[in-house]
């Protein structure tokens, strides 16, 4: 429905274009009617019509002043001008001031006033469409230079020397900061979450671009954003607005948003600097809680010269659980935990040593896939309290209500079994020891120690026995070259092949072929 509004100081004249004229059918609609054009002006001033239907001459205002207002404050509207015949000069006037047409009063019916009605709205569709041509095209063009700004934005903060100077061309003030925003999204599925984080860190982009008048922002991952900002006087209120703004709990998911936040820098050589001293702010939030600003004045160096001797006593805590010492092993356990502080670890090393400590009580529960899920589910938790929950959940498992828990054999032979299993699979494909270990579900070093024990050779030794037990095999049934059982027996070097062949075997790939062909 396309907006009119009728200004006419006659009455009459008024009501006879209101009652005599089916405008809804037509595909108008009055937004109101005035008897000049100074009670005109709170429409046109709110921007409430499309098409303007008026006088010439009215006392107050006129119709010529009312069009030339008109068309300053609403330069969209069609403007309709009613004059009588001695009033020529004017319509030429309302005509040069942006007037669309006019119509003469005496010759003002249904017929007339539609044809030049739908004149009006035809321009008005095709006025409307080449706008968002026009606006389609602006915005493309501006998505283009951001996404181009935002590659350029990464490779600076890896430390891309040219990608530096093209940043200081689009970002003249040097001064700035790196705020790097992490999105948790919790009580959603994987594909929803992925949904929501998308459209959570292009509403951030925009917030943080009008909030701050962010330089520029990029989504490092689908829950991390890194933006530089503006030094700004009230930067640390608006982050905890902001904070507060995007952090919810709803029925159907909880959504918290932490930022880390660098000091200030001078120099856009510093950018990488800038975005790891951020990031690693962020990264302290693990052990403070959710919705957190940390900024990087505010923080002491957390990591202590002193290193905790985890190995040490990850070692006694399996001796402990050995001989079946309940109370002691919980206290090693808990010891351990509570070095899991900023002033003694990183994030990473408290996931590694959970990790670690789930792997052990792996060993110590038969077969049982809960403690194989908890350690999946680690990389999920964001928190170190989640985390020291996660491990107590993990021990009470193993413990299971026996009164002296053993370590089974059975199931290290039956580990170490299928390993051996996916090792002849896949031994002429490049694994390692940690494809293995994730293949059986437990740690890297468990893994290596257990293999070590039940095999009696270590996981290389036998990935190699393998692979010259292949080549002798294809040496032995076929005319291929050494460089092609080197490669079909699983060796990428041909040189290193040639060298445990001998060591094993005794011989050279090539003597061995010889003697089998005498």
């Amino acid at each position: 429905m396309y907006r009119v509004l009728l200004v006419d100081d006659e009455k009459i004249a008024r009501i006879g274009l209101r009652t005599t004229f089916d405008w809804e059918r037509h595909g108008f609609t009055l937004v109101g009617e005035a008897s000049n054009g100074q009670n005109a002006m709170k429409w046109i001033q709110n921007q409430e019509i499309d098409i303007l239907i008026t006088d010439i001459a009215m006392p107050v205002m006129d119709g010529l002043e009312l069009t030339r207002k008109t068309k300053e404050l609403c330069p969209w509207v069609k403007v309709l001008l009613l004059s009588c015949h001695n009033d020529f000069e004017y319509v030429r006037e309302g005509i040069r001031l942006g007037a669309s047409d006019y119509i003469l009063k005496p010759t003002l019916n249904s017929d007339s006033l539609i044809t030049v009605l739908n004149q009006m709205k035809k321009k008005l569709q095709e006025e409307s469409e080449n706008r968002q041509i026009v606006q389609q095209f602006e915005d493309q063009q501006l998505a283009n230079k951001l996404k181009k700004l935002e590659k350029t934005f990464c490779k600076a903060l890896c430390g891309d020397l040219a990608a530096i100077e093209r940043i200081k061309t689009e970002c003249p003030e040097e001064s700035y900061r790196i705020a790097a925003l992490e999105i948790n999204v919790f009580g959603k599925t994987d594909a929803e979450r992925n949904d929501l984080l998308t459209e959570l860190g292009e509403v951030l982009k925009q917030v943080l671009y009008q909030t701050f008048g962010s330089f520029v922002s990029v989504m490092l991952r689908p829950d991390l954003l890194v933006a530089a900002l503006p030094v700004h006087p009230n930067l640390h209120v608006r982050c905890y607005e902001l904070i507060e703004q995007f952090s919810q709990h709803t029925e159907s998911h909880l959504l918290q948003v932490s930022i880390g936040l660098s000091v200030v820098y001078e120099n856009y050589l510093d950018l990488q600097n800038a975005s790891m001293e951020a990031k690693k702010m962020l990264a302290v939030g693990f052990f403070l809680g959710p919705c957190r600003l940390l900024a990087a004045e505010e923080q002491t160096d957390s990591i202590s010269a002193w290193p905790y001797p985890f190995a040490e006593a990850l070692h006694d805590l399996k001796e402990s659980l050995t001989m079946g010492f309940h109370s002691r092993s919980e206290q090693m356990i808990n010891e351990i935990m509570k070095h899991w502080l900023p002033q003694y670890r990183s994030k990473e090393e408290v996931l590694q040593e959970a990790e670690e400590l789930l792997s052990l009580f792996a060993v110590f529960k038969d077969a049982d896939s809960s403690i194989i899920r908890k350690i999946r589910e680690l990389g999920r938790l964001c928190y170190v309290t989640e985390v020291i929950q996660h491990v107590k959940d993990g021990y009470q498992t193993i413990m299971g209500g026996e009164d002296s828990p053993r370590p089974d054999k059975t199931l290290h032979q039956r580990i170490v079994m299928e390993a051996a299993d996916y090792i002849k699979c896949h031994y002429r494909e490049s694994i390692s020891l940690q494809e293995v270990a994730d293949a059986v579900n437990v740690s890297r070093n468990y893994f290596s120690e257990m293999f070590k024990r039940v095999t009696g050779e270590n996981f290389i030794d036998h990935l190699i026995a393998l692979r010259v037990k292949k080549a002798k095999e294809l040496l032995q049934g076929s005319s291929l070259k050494v460089y092609e059982v080197a490669e079909q027996s699983g060796f990428n070097d041909v040189k290193y092949f040639s060298k445990q062949f001998k060591k094993i075997v005794g011989v050279s790939p090539a003597e061995f072929q010889g003697l089998l062909r005498k």
